[in-house]
């Protein structure tokens, strides 16, 4: 198969790049606006781009009239939020957060969840998640349609550091997917 990606003619290139970049890991993103709403959003477009400093990446999708969604407007109004990172326990729960709620919505009331303090930032974590990342805002900038949100982590908590124990969620071809393999007879070195 090949794909024009400046010329796309009978596919969407969004199917195509999420469906070749894979797995794609999950930033549940927790936030608090300036009025106190919690907020709770999955985003698969997300990474780690650096460790010194350490900075995370999330891309946003503007909504289809270009205005904001929550998550980022709480993010650029407060500069602080948390990468919840989902395991495969959660599910149900991501999927339900992915919804577009009104500003005024609490998604963990709605996907009953608890929320949990975090150690540095005023936006709350997901209590019982795994793993997660608190974050302040380092840098902001918009490309096309996308706000790009490039977060410095100041805290980090984690059950465990092996993904055995973590079970991490994850995105695939437009679906949700459990990293259950990996295949450890060699190791490849990172760049």
């Amino acid at each position: 198969m090949l794909f024009d990606m400046e010329n796309p003619s009978g596919f969407d290139p969004y199917e195509v790049l999420t469906a070749l970049v894979v797995p794609r890991p999950i930033a549940w993103v927790s936030t608090i606006s300036p009025e106190g709403v919690p907020n709770l959003a999955p985003f698969s477009f997300f990474n780690a781009i650096c460790d010194e400093p350490p900075l995370i990446l999330i891309s946003i999708s503007k909504r289809d009239d270009g205005s904001r969604k929550d998550t980022a407007e709480n993010i650029l109004k407060t500069g602080e939020f948390v990468v919840n990172l989902a395991s495969e326990d959660f599910i149900e729960k991501v999927k339900t957060t992915g919804e577009d709620f009104p500003p005024d919505v609490d998604e963990f009331k709605v996907a009953g969840l608890a929320q949990a303090k975090a150690f540095k930032v005023k936006a709350p974590r997901v209590a019982g998640v795994k793993t997660w990342l608190e974050c302040k805002l380092f840098r902001h900038e918009e490309l096309f349609n996308y706000d790009l949100i490039f977060g410095r982590v100041v805290f980090a908590g984690a059950e465990s550091l092996d993904y055995r124990a973590l079970k991490p969620l994850g995105r695939l071809c437009g679906m949700f997917c459990k990293v259950v393999e990996i295949n450890q007879e060699k190791k490849i070195p990172e760049d």
